[in-house]
């Protein structure tokens, strides 16, 4: 039977973008009139609807004004970051494209589960060409809630690839929000710990598996296949 493999992007494959970050800050400027970054809301592993919304919550907005201007903030965030991303240094993280490679020589299907809007995920993969390793993904502004964006990137694939569902769909993530998705959409999660949570805090957070990071690619392939 097929596998399908479902990655994060930002510090499972990538480091993060400066773009997609000053993106956020000139849509909140742009569109809210506010002057704010994300980090004061604990955004690891959230949807970038959600970050928006918990952002401008914090900064005291109410529900009806976040959510009537918020199709335009995400609208803004995509043309920022893509008048950047040329000049942006994004960096693959070690091991992430040998695994890909490796992943494709056994046929099996990849895509993407990210919180990222979908023009900037790929615009993040195009420009360190990773973007043609995946075939499908859920992204974040199809849902505001990760899991719901895990069922979609697995029902996608059921439609595309004519994919049977059986206990082979495996999740990479770095934050305990990934592992979490993961295991309520019923799929078998692997934590990586190059972001910024531990073995412990993934494990806690329902990881069936946990590394240090995608280099060892053999031990990779002895979980999936």
């Amino acid at each position: 039977m097929r596998k399908l493999v479902l990655f994060d992007i930002d510090k499972t494959l990538i480091r993060s973008s400066k773009a997609h970050l000053r993106a956020f800050s000139e849509a909140f400027k742009k569109v809210y009139g506010v002057n704010t970054g994300i980090d004061i809301v604990e955004h690891h592993g959230m949807t970038d609807q959600q970050t928006i919304i918990e952002v401008l919550e914090k900064r005291g907005f109410d529900n009806e004004t976040i959510h009537s201007k918020l199709e335009k903030c995400m609208k803004v965030m995509v043309d920022s970051f893509n008048k950047v991303i040329d000049s942006d240094d994004v960096d693959v993280l070690s091991g992430a494209r040998e695994l890909l490679e490796e992943l494709g020589k056994h046929d099996i299907l990849m895509g993407l589960v990210t919180g990222n809007l979908e023009p900037i995920a790929l615009g993040k993969l195009k420009k360190v060409k990773l973007d043609s390793y995946f075939k499908i993904g859920g992204f974040g502004n199809e849902s505001i809630n990760r899991t719901n964006l895990v069922k979609l990137a697995i029902e996608k694939a059921k439609k595309k690839f004519d994919l049977r569902i059986d206990n082979n769909v495996f999740l990479f993530g770095d934050t305990p929000r990934d592992m979490i998705a993961g295991k309520e959409a019923g799929i078998r999660t692997i934590g990586v710990t190059t972001g910024v949570y531990s073995k412990l805090q993934l494990e806690n957070a329902g990881a069936d598996f946990v590394l240090k990071n995608l280099e060892d690619t053999n031990e990779v392939l002895k979980i999936i296949l």
